[in-house]
């Protein structure tokens, strides 16, 4: 038997001796020590304990890792809104310059809000109101980034391009007409002799062609013999002469002054290289003076005839290069010169007739042959960029009035000088430079290279150039949809200049570094042909006044998805707040902040947690919602780089067309 445990008292039975009351209550048994009920009670207590232990340390890290993010939220769920001006219910503000932009109520102090890209104060409007077309844009569109992609539409940047236009002529192969020579006998004879008797045959300069007896010439070179015999010069001198006169070569004349005895046959000799083309007599022929005895041909070089139509007479110049193939000599190139450009068009074909002149030394190209003819005329040595060309050099540093009229526009909006009030004066990489307003000088310091080459479309290095699938041709217009900012398009009114390598030369219309619709341009037309309705969404307008939102009421914005983003996920546009927020920030960090739209750490828009923060990373500059983003940042460089560049949609400034592009 086991030795029975002492006694010991319980704590309980004590506590319900001093307390008689608590005796009467507790009136449930208790668990006898050691049982099975009182370890899982205990287990789960020492559980629970632990649990509530960890969960304090997680919700303690988490409060100091977000503590900068409470903070900002803090402050946004706090900051008192501010009160806005009162508008009419039927008015709003908007920017001319950038119809995109369209705020519905005033700055909290009353007065009129600016634009974030030009700094311009907006103007008022009813809603619903219709909005003139800036000068040379003929229509608008705004395409959401996901309806961008699904159209295949895409863009390119304008630039000066080195072209040449490529011009392909059929023609046909002919005779040199100054290298054709006919032998016409200038007295009555015979034709005793035929020496070459068949048509086409080459022949060398001197070669005997045939004899011929004339009583004149005989009686001549009789009296030449008597002269010499009589010593006479004179009369030897006039018997020359005669002979001369006739035709008879300074060979065949020495040759019969030479004789004793006068011959009573005459040889006709050929004058030059060639082929005998024509031959009009035969033997026992009486040929009277005047009839033509034969007529050759040097073929060692030839003429390409052929007709261009009348738009491309311009690419026309003589002596230049050309390049001719025939179709009996495949793979082989004969090069030759433009000999002469006819002077008259055809009037019934509308044609003008060109001639090129070619060697032939083997006699491949035989007069009667087709030929096309490859022409290649650099469009800087064509009118009117060669005189643009000589055009583009400024005028002396100095004279506004004539910087004003050399320039023409401001290369930061492409608007007319003068159209905003007096141009502003500024200076960019060491040259005076006028822009249409003060709005435009941090777009110009920020960089100068780029907007001072937007003065020129004809450079040395080229003509401005655009994509022919870009040019929407209507037979009286030609229109190519300039991207402004991303998923907004104008239709700009172009002229444009020569083909050439899938390329039109631009003469007015638009800037170097203009982003157009290289491909899907008609659609793009389409949609604003047949669907007026999205240029009302494009300016914001919301329909009459009588169906307009009032003032305070947020505008409706379309959800846009920045390009090579995942269609399923969207980004919200911004709201007033949050672009009160990019206001505050300076222009070329505005400019940035809307091109970025979000921040690349938590996704949440710009501005929607106060001021964004402005970092460098990797030599790039990066906006963050705020300052609690930038350690992460700086911890995952290429990660934040990378996110960024998957969801950035570039953008260039965004103006009205001016009545042309500066030389």
């Amino acid at each position: 038997m086991k030795p029975s445990k002492p006694h010991e008292p319980d704590p309980r039975q004590h506590h319900h001796d001093l307390d008689p009351a608590a005796d009467a209550a507790d009136v449930s048994p208790l668990p006898k020590e050691g049982s099975l009920w009182s370890s899982v009670r205990f287990a789960i207590k020492m559980i629970e304990i632990r649990l509530r232990f960890v969960a304090i340390l997680v919700a303690a890290g988490l409060i100091i890792g977000y503590w900068d993010t409470i903070g900002n939220y803090w402050d946004k769920w706090t900051r008192p809104a501010p009160s806005a001006a009162h508008l009419e219910a039927d008015t709003e503000f908007y920017c001319p310059m950038h119809p995109s932009v369209v705020r519905a109520t005033a700055e909290a102090d009353g007065s009129t809000p600016k634009c974030p890209i030009c700094g311009m104060p907006l103007s008022q409007r009813k809603r619903g109101e219709k909005v003139e077309l800036p000068t040379g844009v003929v229509g608008r569109a705004q395409i959401s980034p996901q309806r961008v992609q699904y159209a295949g539409i895409r863009t390119e940047e304008v630039r000066r391009r080195n072209l040449a236009a490529e011009l392909r002529i059929v023609g046909f192969v002919d005779f040199d007409e100054s290298r054709l020579s006919r032998i016409v006998l200038r007295t009555p004879a015979y034709v005793e002799k035929l020496l070459v008797n068949k048509s086409f045959t080459q022949v060398r300069q001197g070669e005997p062609l045939a004899e011929l007896y004339s009583p004149d010439l005989y009686t001549i070179v009789q009296e030449l013999l008597i002269a010499k015999e009589s010593n006479a010069p004179d009369l030897v001198e006039l018997g020359k002469r005669k002979l001369q006169l006739l035709g008879i070569s300074p060979q065949d004349i020495e040759a019969a002054f030479q004789q004793t005895k006068a011959s009573r046959r005459l040889v006709i000799r050929s004058p030059i290289n060639g082929h005998l083309i024509r031959k009009e007599v035969v033997e026992g022929d009486y040929i009277e003076a005047g009839k033509m005895l034969f007529e050759l041909a040097d073929l060692s070089v030839v003429w390409v005839e052929g007709e261009v139509f009348e738009k491309d007479v311009g690419l026309l110049r003589p002596g230049q290069h050309v390049e001719v193939t025939v179709e009996s000599y495949p793979g082989q190139t004969f090069r030759g010169t433009v000999a002469l450009v006819h002077p008259h068009l055809e009037t019934a074909t509308r044609t003008l007739r060109v001639r090129f002149e070619l060697e032939n030394p083997r006699h491949q190209l035989r007069p009667g042959m087709y030929a096309t003819v490859l022409l290649k005329t650099p469009l800087l040595e064509t009118e009117p960029f060669k005189t643009r060309l000589a055009e583009s050099i400024p005028p002396p540093a100095g004279d506004d009035a004539a910087l004003a009229k050399w320039q023409r526009i401001c290369p930061v909006t492409g608007a007319k000088l003068g159209s905003m009030g007096k141009p502003v004066r500024v200076e960019a990489q060491g040259q005076p430079l006028l822009l249409c307003c003060a709005g435009c000088k941090d777009a110009v310091a920020h960089d100068p290279e780029h907007y001072m080459q937007r003065l020129h479309t004809v450079g040395p290095d080229g003509v401005l150039a655009v994509p022919q699938d870009a040019v929407i041709d209507t037979g009286a217009e030609k229109i190519v949809y300039v991207e402004r900012k991303p998923g907004m398009f104008d239709g700009v009114l172009v002229t444009l200049g020569p083909k050439a390598e899938g390329y039109y030369a631009v003469l007015d219309g638009l800037l170097p570094g203009d982003v157009v619709a290289s491909a899907g341009a008609f659609l793009i037309d389409a949609e604003t042909r047949l669907n007026p309705a999205v240029a009302a969404n494009y300016f914001g307008a919301g329909g009459s006044p009588a169906t307009s939102k009032p003032s305070g009421a947020p505008i409706e914005k379309q959800t846009e998805k920045p390009a090579g983003a995942d269609p399923s996920k969207s980004v919200p546009a911004l709201t007033d707040k949050q672009q009160a927020n990019i206001d505050k920030l300076p222009p070329a960090d505005r400019r940035l902040a809307i091109k970025q739209r979000t921040c690349p750490i938590t996704g949440e828009p710009l501005g929607s947690m106060g001021v964004p923060i402005k970092i460098e990373l990797q030599g790039r500059t990066v906006l963050l919602c705020c300052a609690g983003c930038r350690d992460e940042a700086n911890q995952n460089p290429d990660k934040v780089l990378q996110k960024l560049d998957a969801s950035i949609v570039p953008t260039v400034p965004a103006a009205p067309q001016s009545e042309g592009a500066q030389r």
